[in-house]
Parts: structure tokens; C-alpha cells; sequence
């Protein structure tokens, strides 16, 4: 059974975090949804008002890989067990077949949100995520290990697509040059919507497409590993403000949560790919802590 650390799910709730939220940029910064699981153990979100309770894609993952950590650690065995396939199979029902006209009609699978927030202004809905994207394939191929049902592949092979569909074209991926070999995964998706470029959201999203291919070696999950690490390399820079760590690309700083979240992530890319320029700026990004700008707290 692959292991789930409790540091790379502590990492995994300060995003979710982020997607749980309904402020304006500080989506990202507080908890304003309260998650709780429903009948069936799927975690369910209570934003208390205008937005109700929902099901978020990202919140119900992350619960999924909760109760996975709990059956490794022999905590409520069968219960987190039937959570976590009830977790699974709540993915498989809620994928959302599309059809790609950019390659003669073939088939991929999203989960998208169906409810409005506001998040970098209000976003109407339908609106995807490259990092709920990835996760969920990644609960998904845990429960197939477990089981070995197919249904649990054949979902996850058809959300896997859809990081290759353009991304004005209902993708989750930006394609950063020319050739292809580096692209961006957007935690907001939406055609015609500002492109936010955060960077936790893209680095965690790699994070799940290494452990989904660890786990199936799934070519594909490879390629869009590769091609995201492409673009750290060439843009890390551009997030170094020289005294700490921009959120995105549209000159909003990180707070102190996600700026450690990013050197941890960065270390663990660094342990993947044994990239020196990740090691480079974790530990830069360290050093930075001594000089935490007060907008960041």
C-alpha cells in the first residue's frame, strides 16, 4: 500500500484551504468554508450564506487521501476504508465527460465546480482546477491499488487527458512556449479568465502527477510532470521578489503558510528531479523567513 505522509497531507489542507475560501485575492489566505463529511464519509463544504453547502472537488479529495492516512495507520479500518472508496467512487460519478474538438473529438473528464465565488473577483461557474484535477486522479489510483477495480483507471486515464486539451479550449494547462515542452497548471481554469499562475498550486499538482505515475506509470502523467518542471526552471525567478515569494503572477506576495508550503514543495521537486535550482530556492526562500515583509502575514 503506497504511503501517504502526514507532512505532504499537512502541505495538501493549506492549499485546500485555498479553494475552500471566498474572499476576494485572499481566497487563498483563510478558511471560510467549514468541511464536513456527509452521509456518506465525502467531504462537503458549508461557505454559510450566499453560496450553500457544495461539494468541492479539491475538499473531497483531500478528504479521500485523509481517510487513506487513517486506513495506513490502522485508524477506524473499515470505516476510513468505505469512506475512502465511497471518497473514490463519488469522483468516478461526478467526472464530467467532455469532448476535445481539438483532437477529432476525443474524450476526457473533468471535475468542475458548479458554484460561484469570489476569487480574484467573482468567478461564475463552470470552472475547473488543474490541482483538484490532479488529486483526484491521484485518490483515484490509490483506490484502484486497493481494489483493483477498473473503474477507478479508466477514470483517472480520462481526467488525465485533460491536461493535453488547450487550455481556451476548456483545458486546465497553459502551453508557456511555442513547442509545447513547458506548460503552466493553472489551480483556476476558466476560458477568458485572468490567468493567475499560482505558483503552490502548480508545484502541488506536479507533486500528484509524480505520485500518480509512481503508482501506474502512466506515460502521459510523465510528459506533463516533465513539462511542468520545464517551466519552474525557466520562470522560478520570476516569483523571488529578493526578500520572499510572490503567491502569482499578478504581484500578490505569499503569506507565511504558503511560502513554507513552496519551500517544502520545492524541496520534494528536489528530491524528484534532483534539480539544483530547486534546492537553490527553497533555500533562499528560507532564508527569507528572517524577513517576512508585513503584508505577508
Amino acid at each position: 500500500m503506497p504511503l501517504v505522509s502526514k507532512h505532504f497531507l499537512k502541505v495538501i489542507f493549506l492549499l485546500v484551504l485555498g479553494l475552500a475560501s471566498s474572499l476576494a485575492f485572499t481566497p487563498f489566505l483563510s478558511l471560510q468554508a467549514e468541511p464536513e463529511p456527509d452521509e456518506n464519509g465525502v467531504m462537503i463544504s458549508d461557505y454559510h450564506g450566499v453560496q450553500r453547502k457544495v461539494y468541492n472537488p479539491l475538499i473531497a479529495a483531500n478528504g479521500g487521501l485523509l481517510y487513506y492516512r487513517d486506513l495506513e495507520n490502522f485508524v477506524n479500518t473499515e470505516k476510513s476504508k468505505q469512506y475512502f472508496l465511497n471518497t473514490a467512487d463519488w469522483l468516478v460519478e461526478n467526472s464530467i465527460n467532455e469532448t476535445n474538438e481539438l483532437r477529432s473529438g476525443e474524450e476526457y473528464a473533468v471535475w468542475e465546480y458548479d458554484f460561484p465565488w469570489r476569487f480574484y473577483g467573482w468567478v461564475e461557474p463552470p470552472y475547473n482546477s488543474a490541482l483538484a484535477q490532479a488529486e483526484s486522479i491521484y485518490v483515484l489510483a490509490l483506490a484502484y491499488d486497493l481494489t483493483g477495480d477498473e473503474r477507478y483507471l479508466t477514470t483517472a486515464n480520462k481526467a488525465m487527458k485533460a491536461f493535453f486539451v488547450d487550455y481556451d479550449a476548456g483545458g486546465i494547462a497553459t502551453a508557456e512556449t511555442h513547442d509545447g515542452s513547458s506548460i503552466f497548471l493553472q489551480i483556476l481554469a476558466k476560458p477568458g479568465f485572468v490567468k493567475t499562475y499560482v505558483l503552490n498550486g502548480h508545484t502541488q499538482a506536479l507533486i500528484f502527477m509524480w505520485r500518480y505515475y509512481e503508482l501506474t506509470n502512466d506515460a502521459n502523467a510523465k510528459i506533463i510532470f516533465d513539462k511542468g518542471v520545464n517551466y519552474l526552471k525557466d520562470n522560478l525567478w520570476r516569483y523571488d521578489t529578493g526578500s520572499w515569494s510572490s503567491y502569482d503572477l499578478l504581484d500578490n506576495l505569499a503569506t507565511i503558510e504558503y511560502h513554507k508550503a513552496e519551500i517544502s514543495q520545492l524541496k520534494e521537486l528536489y528530491d524528484i528531479t534532483g534539480e539544483n535550482i530547486f534546492n537553490e530556492y527553497a533555500g533562499r526562500f528560507e532564508k527569507y523567513l528572517k524577513l517576512m515583509p508585513l503584508d505577508a502575514k
